[in-house]
């Protein structure tokens, strides 16, 4: 279950078809319960896998009805809009086990996540429903995990699933390939986002920080709507930046690109850069360096227990982007610390296969079937 899910792109949105679609394929019958979307039908196979898609309220308040009439052995959640509904489920029947998977916190920090007004209102919801009861949780890193002890929930029933990153994909990019699409000269080096054009996700302070480095930067990531994530886009002034420090021939929105170019947009990336304030893992981290690409970030939340130090990439501390804006240089100018860092990236994601996170997901499942 799912307030999101394909077609709409996002980290949680992928594990849950990235999940769902291993399990049909090991033989097991499942369903992906979440909120009708424009352009979207009722009821729809994708790889093999029923979505069932409802409106917001019918998900919020329906969802137990769901289950019951489909009668699954365990319920794996990802909702916030039905988190209600299904803690009082399973505290007024105990017989099947319902799982909550929680992404990240993001008490104290939504409303500079999502830069967006009414964001208030989802924090006051969110430190609500975090305490909601359920059988287990699961959480996507050691951070998350501590995050959620801290609030209040008792550390033996959560338990951590690193998501996956498909390394033999990465593997296989074009490095030339941005260099011909975008006429970026051969000699020039670039630095990658890929992530939502949003506050939290960094790229005011990416554009902030190379606007004096000599370097190409390109941005892959939709523009969100608040109505749909409750995430504000702010392309426009990211726009309008580009325009006030003249970057214009060298900054590149490249917004929702195809899958099958993804690889390929990682391998052209010299530098990869997620300014990130908030991940509850990290996913195109983690990809960036299954593509071999030395990654610049920022010392906080889960980030730290991808990139280490000097190791795979270089770390800033949060917000500080003259910070940022140094580590950058440095991985651009010093021929040595690049080459050396390079050489961890690949190796330092080894243990974050799809394989081994669906695994361990199953060893969860197993404990409360």
């Amino acid at each position: 279950m799912s307030d999101l899910a394909f077609p709409h792109i996002g980290g949680v949105e992928y594990v849950v078809f990235r999940y769902s679609s291993m399990l049909r394929e090991e033989g097991h019958e499942n369903y992906v319960l979440t909120t009708l979307l424009p352009g979207t039908s009722r009821k729809e196979m994708i790889k093999g896998v029923k979505y069932i898609r409802l409106s917001k309220a019918k998900l919020a308040l329906g969802a137990p009805f769901v289950v019951k009439k489909l009668q699954p052995d365990l319920v794996h959640t990802h909702s916030y809009l039905a988190s209600l509904s299904l803690s009082y489920a399973w505290r007024v029947s105990r017989k099947r086990p319902i799982i909550r998977h929680i992404h990240d916190v993001y008490i104290g920090k939504y409303e500079e996540y999502s830069g967006w007004e009414g964001s208030k209102i989802y924090e006051r919801f969110e430190r609500f429903a975090i305490k909601l009861e359920y059988t287990a949780y699961i959480t996507p890193s050691n951070y998350t995990k501590q995050r959620l002890e801290e609030i209040g929930l008792r550390g033996e029933d959560i338990h951590v699933v690193h998501p996956g990153v498909e390394l033999e994909k990465f593997e296989r990019g074009n490095q030339e390939y941005l260099h011909k699409k975008y006429g970026i000269p051969e000699e020039k080096k670039i630095i990658g986002f890929v992530g939502r054009l949003s506050t939290g996700k960094g790229p005011q302070d990416l554009i902030e920080a190379a606007k004096d480095l000599d370097a190409y930067v390109v941005l892959v990531g939709p523009n969100p709507n608040p109505k749909t994530s409750g995430i504000l886009g702010i392309e426009e002034r990211l726009k309008k930046m580009v325009k006030r420090y003249g970057l214009d021939k060298r900054v590149i929105f490249a917004g929702k690109i195809r899958d099958e170019e993804i690889p390929h947009y990682y391998a052209s990336f010299d530098v990869f850069c997620l300014p990130s304030i908030s991940e509850g893992f990290g996913m195109s981290i983690a990809e960036a360096l299954a593509a071999g690409v030395p990654v610049v970030s920022y010392r906080t939340s889960a980030i730290p227990e991808i990139v280490k130090e000097g190791y795979n990439g270089l770390l800033a501390e949060p917000r500080n982007v003259e910070e940022l804006r140094n580590k950058l240089e440095a991985m651009l100018s010093d021929e040595k610390l690049y080459e050396r860092i390079k050489r961890n990236t690949r190796k330092s994601v080894q243990n974050f296969s799809w394989e081994n996170s669906f695994r361990r997901l199953l060893e969860v499942y197993s404990r409360y079937l």
